[in-house]
């Protein structure tokens, strides 16, 4: 457990080292802290090599190796079509359909922003969503800060509606057993309600600071879209893996993974065609994804081995009914995910459900997966740290000039997303009730 703590600190703060015996320094950011904290771990009695490949192979429903592919395999496919202008080309439609109405803009930013979430990686939608927001700002002289939060606020809210919304979403949902489709019947009504009740929410604390006018750029959106086939076999990939993702676990004859993998490899070959031997979409890729969830893995496999998530387990289970299970898991999670990042919650929190000592029913275990999903997810619109998409987020706008204090963004956070979770809640206990 010290580990796997200072482990959570050393991916919040990413010290800078300095190398032993040289001038030169070394980041350790978010990729390499949890596998140093696994290889630290191999060197006690509590670890050896056995518990290293459990913790990536898994078992019993629960392969880590699996999702590490899919989020990789995804994000190429979503940062390939982020490549060839696809998302700035939308954003840009966007602005000037709304005519230069600051009211108008800020709701059609809010369902664009839905609509990119709902079907590509939710990174992404932040990164480029933010940098089109802070141009539009700087240009119609408007106060950015209520189209950041509805932004980000946003994408954290329908990140729970499809199992790619967020990987964290792929790591319960794998667990609990719950395909593409189960996801989606649980999850999508109550994230669409969350999400618009958000928006609501947002608008009636930003009315004020929401400007009348807005100028929209003067670039020609056709102009930001790359030549060539690429576009369209990007979307055509994006699309068949979504589609192949749908598809019931019989008709599948190969696992989900290698499924959008191998369109994923068709992507790049195209990349490869069009960009030669250095594909630019490669280096944007967030590999370092891999050794962040490798270590995590192992870690995860540590301390359910060591008794923690057997400790955790009876309590989960006796929160009450489904309702209060699932506001208090969402909560809960929530909470936990400020604390040490929605990654490593995730994984510590599916290891615990899955725990013997959790003696609840199938109807309860699938309460707490359904209200964990929420919290991985929610948790980030509470506090920066939530999310490493909140890191990024809050480094980007401090890089730009305009940066948004913990404080701040916490105090809009807990104020739109706390009624949030109370009715994605009360929702997802109507539907158990009704098709449980």
């Amino acid at each position: 457990m010290l580990i796997f703590a200072s482990t959570v600190f050393l991916v919040l703060k990413h010290p800078l080292l300095r190398i032993p015996f040289t001038s030169r320094y070394f980041r350790l950011d978010y990729g390499w802290a949890p596998l140093l904290g696994a290889l630290l771990l191999l060197l006690t009695p509590y670890a050896g090599l056995d518990t290293a490949v459990r913790g990536v192979v898994g078992g019993k429903g629960l392969h880590p190796y699996s999702v590490l592919f899919l989020i990789l395999s995804l994000s190429y496919l979503c940062v390939s079509l982020d490549y060839r202008g696809l998302f700035e080309y939308l954003s840009l439609r966007i602005v000037r359909l709304s005519g230069g109405s600051g009211k108008k803009l800020f709701l059609m930013l809010f369902l664009l922003t839905s609509l990119l979430t709902l079907f590509t990686d939710n990174d992404i939608v932040i990164l480029t969503m933010t940098l089109l927001i802070l141009y539009l700002a700087r240009r119609g002289g408007a106060d950015p800060l209520p189209f950041l939060l509805c932004q980000f606020f946003t994408v954290n809210m329908l990140g729970m509606a499809l199992y790619i919304g967020n990987p964290t979403n792929i790591i319960v949902a794998d667990s609990a057993g719950l395909s593409f489709v189960e996801f989606a019947r649980w999850m999508f009504l109550p994230s669409l309600a969350g999400a618009f009740a958000g928006f609501g929410l947002l608008y009636a604390l930003f009315r004020g600071r929401i400007p009348t006018k807005v100028e929209p750029p003067e670039v020609e959106p056709r102009s930001v879209l790359k030549r060539g086939k690429g576009l369209w076999v990007g979307l055509a990939a994006l699309v068949g893996a979504i589609a192949f993702m749908s598809l019931p676990a019989g008709l599948r004859r190969i696992p989900m993974w290698s499924g959008v993998a191998l369109l994923a490899l068709l992507v790049l070959a195209s990349d490869l065609l069009s960009y030669g031997r250095r594909a630019p979409p490669l280096s944007r890729v967030p590999w370092k994804l891999a050794p962040f969830l490798v270590g995590l893995f192992v870690q995860m496999e540590v301390l359910s081995s060591s008794g923690w998530t057997d400790l955790l387990a009876p309590h989960l289970s006796s929160l009450g009914g489904l309702l209060p299970t699932l506001f208090l898991l969402t909560l809960l999670s929530s909470l936990l995910a400020g604390a040490m990042n929605n990654h490593p919650m995730t994984l510590f929190l599916v290891r615990t459900l899955r725990s013997p000592e959790f003696s609840g029913g199938s109807d309860l275990r699938l309460a707490s997966s359904l209200g964990l999903i929420a919290g991985s997810n929610l948790g980030a619109n509470l506090f920066l740290t939530g999310a490493l998409a909140g890191l990024m987020w809050a480094k980007l706008l401090s890089d730009k000039g305009y940066p948004v204090t913990f404080s701040q963004f916490s105090r809009y956070g807990f104020a739109v997303t706390l009624p949030v979770m109370g009715l994605v809640s009360l929702l997802l206990w109507v539907e158990l009730s009704l098709w449980g």
